[in-house]
This record gives structure tokens, C-alpha cells and sequence, in this order.
């Protein structure tokens, strides 16, 4: 079995003297139509009939040649992961000096391109990789096998001040956030090419503080020339109308048994959600996570989403309480709340992660739940727009790609951190994304 290969169960194969031609070609059309309906309606909605359907087989036949669309999935995650650590096989010698340089944003430029080419792949990876599914283990095992093969070549350049692996996981956890951002619209319209130049910088000064400036403008890279107006020029979408959909004001007139039960369910769905994706979450998980009757939901929440919507409200001041404190936060300061922050932010990242990619995924189209999303998100992003560009040292990076990295490193490293060959504890989590803010943004050592 070759490094890029995702393990799955033996099936009639091109070469499979069972099959023969016609069975290839067979089973090259189930492939190919199962990618058109994965990217046009997503992996939870595209159901086995509807694959046979479009490839205009029996549901039987399509059995014949796979046990199932998880199946079908990890046969094309085999081809966008080949094409991965091919990449990653041919990167040049990093380090702090020009042909360093070069080599790392040559790179991102080929993930980038990766990316693109199987961009359904990739979205439809993040949306599973998140959900309690079959593939998510071989997702899992594929990214330690991949980030592992950085931290080698990573280690070999002579990384110091992080450790190879945490940084390999921060690098792929990156570039792969932020290509997804570019690809589902959540770039504010930057390009894949103004992220990857910004991307690159940021990457090189985490892991080469000691950078010389002429080496990072050797390369003729994207900046920004005022970024006080790229920031101001972000237009914020309007505020959404949550009032009386929150927790708390659907309870307010309750009494304090019911209070505790409508909290009790709230909090079973937002674990729920967390746990298994929205999408893979029913009813009736939740109120068996919550210790209640299938009816008592009912009797509080229409339906799944209802519930949804109702934590969104709830958390949606809260996330713009921590969108407001960024923006004040001093970066480089030695008093700096950037710690306090970075720590009760991860912590309610985590809590409500679920409640959150529902929306960034695409998972419900609630009028209510995408505003809150669309704006919660763009206040954030302000937020830390404005943070970033307060240091006086720093590289004139483009802030709204900066505020998309930071966005990337406080919600998706804390997570990717999960899978580490060994696991680093909540402080030590925080003292990565200290170290990675502060060298990447404003190349210091520490």
C-alpha cells in the first residue's frame, strides 16, 4: 500500500479479471457522477439511489462494485491525497534565505492548485471530518501520515522554537483553512493568489523568525499599502433579527423546572452537534444526551434546526463580545490580554463548534442563521483585522487575509491539535498560538 493510500475494503477493481473492461469503465462512471452529485448537493444529501440513478445503474450493480458512497468517497480521496503527498515529496530545503523561501511558497502555490482540482473533495472532506461517519477515521489517519512527512522535512531544515510536529499540523491545518475560505466564498473576494502570498509570509516568519526583510519582499508578493483602509473597506452585513429567538428569551416566562429542562436540551444539542456534525445529529440524540422524553423537545423546539437557531441567538452577543475585546487587544505588548483572550475564545470555539460549522458549512439555509453567521463571522474578522495592524514592527500583510489566518489558527489548530502522535494540553495549546501570532505576524522569536 503506497503513503497516499486510505485503507477501504477489497472491491471489483479496474484489474479485477471479474470485472474486466466493461467493469472498469463501470466503475469509472459510478466514481465520476458520485463527485458531480457529492459537489452539487454534498456528501449527507446525495443518497446510493441517486448515485446509481445518475450512472445509470441498478442499486444492486452499483453494490457489485462498492459497499457503499463511503466507499465511493475514499476512492476519490485516494486520488486527491496521492496528489497531495506527491507535492509534498518534491519540496526544496526551507529555511531562513531566499531559495527557502521560494521553495515553501512554491508549495502553498501547488497545494493551492491542488486544492482547486479537487475542490469538492476537499469541502466535502472538512463537512465529513467533522461528522461522526465511517470515513472520518481514514480522513484522520490520511492527515497523520501527511503532517508527518512535514515534520521530517520540517525537522531536517533546522525548525527550532517548535516542535516539528505541532507545526506541521499548524502549517497543513492553515493551508488547508484558508484555501477552503477562497473556494466557499468566505475570502471577502481575495484571491487564491493573494492568500497564498500572505499565507506565505506568515508561514515563513512562523517557522524562520530570524528572516531577513529583503528575503520577504524578494519575491514580489501581495501586501497591502493602507491597511487601515483595507479594513474599513469590508462591508458589514445587517445585524440579524434574534429578538425573542434566544435560550434565554424563549424562557423567560418559564417556570425554573422548565428553564433547567429547555438549558438541559440546548446544551445536549450544542454537544451534539459538536460530537457528531449537524447534519449527522437527530432528535433523538439529543434527547437522550439530555435525559429527556422524544415529546418534552417538542413541546419546547420544533425540530432540530429550531434548536439550532436558538443557540445561535444566544451565543451570537457573546461572539460579539469577543470581536469587540480582539479589536483592543495589544499583540506584542508585554501585558498583552492576548493570552485571556486566545483561552476563553478557544474554550467557547469548542462549546459551540458545531452550532458554528453548521452555518460556515452550509448545512441549513434558515434566513435567521446565515445572518447571524455572515456577521458574526465579518465582526470577528474585523476585529482581528484590527488587532493585527496595530503592531509596530510588523510585515505590511494584506489585514483581511491576516484576520482569515488568525480566524484559521484559533479554530481549526485547537482541533487539529486532537490528533497529534501526542497530545499537547490546553496550555500548551495556547503557548503554540502565542508563539505562531507572534513570530509569523511580527517575526519574534518567542
Amino acid at each position: 500500500m503506497s503513503e497516499a493510500s486510505i485503507v477501504r475494503r477489497a472491491s471489483y477493481g479496474p484489474s479485477s479479471p471479474a470485472v474486466g473492461a466493461r467493469g472498469a469503465s463501470t466503475r469509472g462512471r459510478i466514481a465520476e457522477v458520485s463527485l458531480e452529485l457529492f459537489g452539487r448537493l454534498g456528501y449527507f444529501d446525495t443518497s446510493v439511489d441517486a448515485i446509481a440513478k445518475a450512472a445509470g445503474v441498478s442499486r444492486a450493480t452499483l453494490y457489485q462494485y462498492f459497499k457503499g458512497k463511503d466507499e465511493i468517497f475514499l476512492e476519490l480521496l485516494n486520488d486527491c491525497g496521492g496528489a497531495l503527498f506527491r507535492v509534498a515529496r518534491r519540496i526544496g530545503a526551507l529555511g531562513p534565505d531566499e531559495v527557502g523561501f521560494d521553495n515553501l511558497n512554491w508549495w502553498l502555490g501547488e497545494w493551492s492548485w491542488v486544492f482547486d482540482k479537487y475542490s469538492t473533495m476537499f469541502v466535502q472532506w472538512t463537512a465529513i471530518a467533522s461528522s461522526d461517519t465511517k470515513v472520518r477515521p481514514e480522513i484522520t489517519r490520511f492527515v497523520r501520515g501527511y503532517n508527518h512527512r512535514i515534520a521530517e522535512r520540517l525537522a531536517a531544515s533546522g525548525l527550532k522554537g517548535l516542535d516539528p510536529e505541532v507545526a506541521a499540523m499548524t502549517m497543513t491545518a492553515l493551508v488547508h483553512r484558508i484555501n477552503l475560505f477562497v473556494h466557499t466564498d468566505r475570502a471577502y473576494g481575495r484571491s487564491a493568489k493573494d492568500a497564498v502570498d500572505t499565507l506565505s509570509v506568515f508561514l515563513q516568519l512562523m517557522l524562520f523568525p530570524d528572516t531577513p526583510p529583503s528575503v520577504l519582499t524578494s519575491l514580489g508578493l501581495h501586501a497591502s499599502a493602507d491597511p487601515s483602509a483595507d479594513v474599513d473597506a469590508l462591508e458589514v452585513p445587517p445585524a440579524p433579527d434574534v429578538a425573542g429567538l434566544s435560550v434565554s428569551e424563549r424562557t423567560a416566562s418559564l417556570s425554573k423546572r422548565a428553564v433547567i429542562t429547555v438549558n438541559a436540551l440546548a446544551d445536549a444539542g450544542a454537544a451534539q452537534f459538536r460530537a457528531r456534525g449537524y447534519r449527522s445529529t437527530s432528535v433523538d440524540d439529543i434527547v437522550e444526551s439530555a435525559s429527556v422524553a422524544r415529546g418534552t423537545f417538542y413541546k419546547y423546539f420544533n425540530d432540530k434546526q429550531d434548536l439550532l437557531a436558538a443557540v445561535a441567538a444566544e451565543i451570537y452577543s457573546a461572539g460579539m463580545a469577543f470581536a469587540d475585546r480582539i479589536a483592543e487587544v495589544d499583540p506584542v505588548g508585554k501585558t498583552s490580554t492576548l493570552r485571556h483572550w486566545l483561552g476563553t475564545y478557544v474554550e467557547f470555539y469548542d462549546k459551540y463548534s458545531g452550532c458554528i460549522e453548521a452555518w460556515a458549512e452550509g448545512a441549513t439555509d434558515d434566513p435567521t442563521i446565515v445572518s447571524i453567521g455572515e456577521n458574526g463571522q465579518l465582526q470577528m474578522d474585523i476585529g482581528a483585522a484590527r488587532m493585527l495592524i496595530r503592531g509596530s514592527d510588523r510585515y505590511p500583510f494584506d489585514p483581511v487575509v491576516s484576520a482569515l489566518i488568525l480566524r484559521a489558527l484559533v479554530t481549526r489548530v485547537p482541533q487539529a491539535a486532537l490528533d497529534l502522535p501526542e497530545p499537547i494540553n490546553d496550555d500548551e495549546l495556547i503557548d503554540v498560538l502565542i508563539t505562531c501570532i507572534n513570530r509569523g505576524f511580527f517575526g519574534r522569536q518567542k
